[in-house]
């Protein structure tokens, strides 16, 4: 019996190392593709909710800073997010794309770097998203209050730094593979 099913390994026959990261693979990419689905169904609900937007800021180290928690209000804090949620369900595809490469076996291919850099440059993009996104919440949460009672507050913190500094070591090792593929390639080509 000849069929094109028998010409596919077996699980079993795969080494450990590629069966972990297979099972990794499957992991990383179910999770990914929860994470977009709850990230736009938060946002959906959450802008929506008027209780709940106000407990959440309440919560928040603008705590005393009179809000507005109307419709209007809720849209254009909705509006501030749009960028860094974008930005973070780009990061999220590109991530579930590079792992189904894995599973294809495709570790070192110009797709995999690809969307590795694509990975790096968003979460690098999102470590300068997220104080302006912070500030332009605020700003969209207290723009109806009276004059001199708006709030334009702009916050740096570690965490920041650490999204930052995670971006840019994901776009350096995105280019180490991609120089390393081309080497390989043409290593080949004298062979």
């Amino acid at each position: 019996m000849n069929d094109a099913s028998s010409s596919v390994p077996p699980r079993a026959a795969l080494p450990a190392g590629l069966q972990r990261i297979r099972w990794i693979a499957h992991c990383v990419r179910a999770m990914a593709l929860i994470a977009m689905v709850a990230l736009v169904g938060f946002h959906a609900v959450f802008w929506t909710d008027a209780a709940w937007v106000e407990r959440s800021m309440s919560k928040s180290s603008m705590s005393d800073t009179a809000m507005q928690f109307d419709a209007v209000s809720r849209a254009w804090a909705l509006v501030a997010n749009l960028p860094f949620t974008l930005l973070t369900l780009f990061a999220l595809l590109s991530l579930w794309r590079l792992f189904g490469g894995y599973l294809r076996g495709e570790f070192f291919s110009d797709a995999a770097s690809r969307h590795l850099r694509r990975i790096g440059q968003s979460v690098t993009l999102m470590a300068l998203a997220m104080p302006l996104t912070d500030t332009a919440t605020v700003l969209a949460l207290t723009l109806g209050n009276p004059p001199g009672q708006r709030v334009l507050a702009f916050h740096l913190g570690s965490t920041h730094y650490v999204v930052l500094l995670l971006g840019l070591v994901l776009t350096a090792i995105a280019a180490v593979m991609r120089e390393a593929h081309r080497m390989a390639q043409e290593n080949a080509e004298f062979i």
